[in-house]
């Protein structure tokens, strides 16, 4: 029986599928890395070997992967009272865990007077409901072991900042968690995959992904919620052939799902088989067409703006200019020179929260104009009511590969723009990351905001394609 840890708890609140695929499959039948994801796994080791280097740490001394030896030599430690115990392991009957520090604290315990509390070191800036109920979840087994559950569990973050809270806050979500593990673990058919944000970034994509569309599961229809799932598929609605022509006698029919929704999944459903978006009408005074777009690449560990681009006008064919700020210090006149050399009054199209954030943290220490911040347009935003799209979307690279059938990641993926920075051509790759990136936002812009609105798609075509969605139309 595989024992339960703290990844599979971490992987949970995540994905219930992926923690039950890591309860199941050996990490052999996982895909391979990607650089970025190697570098990004790097960085968060070399953060944590700097921290706890200047702690004095201690760590138990057992032979590889024997745990039972390594949960007595950490007990020994605990009992010795160490100040810091690095990587400790702990172990209770069907869990394992194996928490990044363990700080002595006053208080008796099993141990004497002293017990330990449970800290854990991450590379993010605040703290999540994942990392928090990792950490119960070390407390949970620390507290079997010293005879007492510590009052506090903390996370370490990038900035070294202790972010502390009360374990007892958390202790009944932590243990519906490990029972859902339990049962998970006794039946993987208790999982099933749900499209969302991480999937095209997990380690079981390539498992995952090929079966939702062998089965046409309506996780892949834009819009759709786990709720809304269950709610079409105990109404007899089971895939998404069958939801782009169901048509639900009453409220008791479509299981009491708002009506209102159901028509827009349904729509989400017919591009979904004819491999198109669904421009939807709205209003058309603001087109965009004198437009500049911005883009950032970043750094969101080091808090860096790595590199600003603009095309100008909002064409692919527009001109591209750029800056590569080399210090931190240097990102606001950056952005500000290629503001200024636009006609004033330009419209600044960007996507997403990246570009006002940044400029919101900026701008009270710097001599801000506050026009600028008026000129900022959310593509993200337009592009996301603008549309029904053939698949669920969730980011940029989404939209570019079902609206526009390009390969988003060609000049690179966003997350090595860091690994790029300290490369001999790293200024060259930025460069071309963001023209493609921008080019993108362009082309994304005439295809979807500049269109003219999608007829009602015809009945026929879209029984047809309900038919035989291998036939549909994928342009």
């Amino acid at each position: 029986m595989r024992r339960i840890t703290g990844t599979h708890v971490y992987s949970y609140v995540k994905c219930p599928h992926l923690a039950a695929l890591d309860l199941h499959l050996s990490r052999a039948e996982r895909r391979p890395s990607t650089e970025w994801e190697e570098f990004a796994a790097k960085r968060g080791r070399d953060f944590e070997t700097a921290y706890v280097q200047q702690l004095g740490v201690v760590q138990p001394s057992y032979p590889e992967r024997d745990f039972e030896a390594g949960a007595a030599a950490t007990r020994t430690l605990l009992q010795d009272g160490v100040e810091w115990v690095h990587q400790a392991v702990l172990m209770a009957d069907d869990r394992l865990g194996l928490p990044d520090l363990l700080r002595k604290v006053p208080g008796a315990s099993r141990l004497g007077d002293h017990h330990y509390e449970v800290l854990d070191v991450k590379t993010s800036g605040r703290a999540r409901g994942d990392q928090i109920l990792q950490v119960v979840f070390y407390s949970q087994l620390l507290a079997e072991l010293q005879g007492r559950m510590p009052e506090h569990g903390a996370l370490i973050l990038k900035d070294g900042r202790h972010e502390r809270f009360l374990v007892a806050d958390y202790l009944a979500a932590g243990n519906e968690v490990v029972a859902a593990l339990r049962a998970l673990r006794a039946d993987l058919g208790a999982s099933r995959p749900f499209l969302q944000a991480g999937c095209q970034g997990c380690y079981h994509d390539q498992r995952c992904l090929p079966e939702l569309a062998r089965r046409g599961d309506l996780s892949l229809v834009h819009g759709m919620s786990h709720g809304a799932r269950a709610i079409l598929e105990g109404a007899g609605c089971a895939n998404v052939t069958e939801l782009a022509t169901f048509h639900p006698d009453g409220a008791r029919a479509r299981g009491n799902l708002d009506a209102v929704l159901l028509r827009r999944l349904r729509r989400g459903a017919m591009a979904h088989l004819l491999g198109k978006p669904l421009v939807e009408e709205r209003p058309r005074a603001e087109r965009f067409d004198s437009a500049a777009i911005v883009h950032l690449l970043s750094d969101p560990f080091a808090d860096r703006v790595l590199a600003i681009g603009v095309l100008y006008p909002a064409r692919e064919d527009g001109a591209f200019t750029c800056e590569l700020p080399a210090a931190a210090g240097d990102e606001w006149d950056a952005l500000k020179r290629l503001v200024q050399a636009l006609p004033r009054a330009t419209p600044l199209l960007h996507f997403g929260e990246a570009l006002p954030r940044w400029h919101e943290e900026h701008a009270f220490a710097r001599d801000a104009d506050p026009a600028i911040e008026a000129r900022f347009v959310d593509l993200a935003k337009r592009l996301r009511s603008a549309a029904v799209y053939p698949r669920a979307v969730f980011g940029l690279a989404d939209l570019v590969r079902c609206c526009l059938g390009r390969d988003p990641l060609r000049a690179g993926h966003p997350g090595s723009a860091a690994a790029w920075a300290a490369a001999p051509d790293g200024a060259e790759r930025l460069r071309a990351k963001l023209h493609a990136d921008l080019q993108d936002l362009a082309a994304l812009k005439v295809a979807v905001l500049d269109a003219a609105p999608t007829p009602v798609a015809d009945a026929g075509a879209v029984a047809d394609a309900a038919q035989d969605p291998a036939a549909a139309p994928t342009g």
